[in-house]
C-alpha cells in the first residue's frame, strides 16, 4: 500500500512538472518577439535559463573569445627612455599570468550565465560575479596606477550593486515572481519602471565601466594586454543584455 501510494505521488509530481514547464513556455510570447523562437530550455520552477537564435549567437561569441584569450600568451612590452639607446623589456611572471587568465575564463562563464538566465535574480548575480572578475584582471599587473584604478573601480561596484539588487528586490515585490517568462507578459506599472531603472544603473556601473577604468591608466599597452579584451567583451554582452531585459519588462 505505501509502495502505491509513493507511485502516485511521483506521477503527481510529474505532471506537475511538465505542467510547468508548458506554462511558462506559452508566457514566453514577449521573449519570442525580441529573440526569436526559443531552441531549448531548462524549467526548474521559475528559474528558466533559455536559448534563442539572438542569446545562441552571444554564447559563441564569448565561447569563441574565451578560448582564445585562455590559450594566448601575454605580451611583452620595450621602453624606451629619451636620448638613451638602452631598451628594456619587462617579462610577465607565470604566476601572473596564470591568476589573469584564469579570471578571464571566469568572466567568460559569468558572461554565459548573463546572456542566457530567465531570472532577474540570477542575472544580478552574473553581473556581480563579471565585475569581480574584472577586478581580478585588473589586479594582475603589480602596477601603482592600475592598481588605484583597480580599487577606483571596486568602490563604483560595491555603490552600484544597491541599485542593482535594489531593482531586483522592488519587481519581486511588486509582482511576485523574477521569471522573465512570466514577467513578460505583465503589464507595467510605476514600480517595475522604476526597477527596470535601478536594473540599469546598476547594470552600467557593474559590467560597463571597466573599459572606462582600463582607458584610464592605459592598461592596453600594459604588460599583459591581450586578457584586457575580456574587459571590452564583458561591457558589450551587459549592456546588450541589459537593454533585452528592459525591452521584456517594458
Amino acid at each position: 500500500m505505501e509502495e502505491r501510494n509513493l507511485t502516485i505521488d511521483l506521477d503527481l509530481f510529474d505532471n506537475i512538472y511538465r505542467n510547468l514547464s508548458v506554462i511558462w513556455c506559452i508566457k514566453m510570447n514577449d521573449i519570442v518577439d525580441i529573440n526569436g523562437l526559443i531552441i531549448g530550455h531548462f524549467p526548474f520552477v521559475d528559474i528558466v535559463p533559455y536559448i534563442t537564435p539572438f542569446s545562441l549567437a552571444l554564447v559563441a561569441t564569448i565561447v569563441t573569445f574565451t578560448v582564445f584569450l585562455a590559450i594566448s600568451n601575454p605580451e611583452y612590452r620595450s621602453i624606451t627612455r629619451f636620448k638613451e639607446d638602452v631598451v628594456r623589456k619587462e617579462t610577465v611572471e607565470k604566476k601572473e599570468a596564470r591568476f589573469r587568465r584564469f579570471m578571464t575564463i571566469l568572466c567568460g562563464v559569468a558572461l554565459i550565465g548573463v546572456v542566457t538566465t530567465g531570472d532577474i535574480f540570477n542575472f544580478a548575480l552574473f553581473v556581480s560575479l563579471t565585475g569581480i572578475s574584472n577586478i581580478g584582471i585588473f589586479a594582475g599587473i603589480k602596477d601603482t596606477h592600475v592598481l588605484d584604478a583597480a580599487f577606483q573601480y571596486g568602490l563604483v561596484l560595491m555603490i552600484c550593486s544597491l541599485p542593482l539588487f535594489g531593482g531586483v528586490a522592488l519587481i519581486l515585490a511588486n509582482t511576485g515572481t523574477l521569471s522573465l517568462g512570466v514577467l513578460g507578459n505583465l503589464p507595467s506599472n510605476q514600480i517595475i519602471n522604476v526597477g527596470r531603472t535601478l536594473l540599469l544603473i546598476g547594470a552600467v556601473g557593474e559590467g560597463a565601466l571597466a573599459p572606462f577604468f582600463a582607458t584610464k591608466v592605459e592598461m592596453i599597452r600594459a604588460k599583459g594586454a591581450p586578457f584586457i579584451n575580456m574587459m571590452h567583451l564583458s561591457s558589450l554582452m551587459v549592456f546588450t543584455r541589459i537593454i533585452e531585459l528592459l525591452l521584456i519588462l517594458g
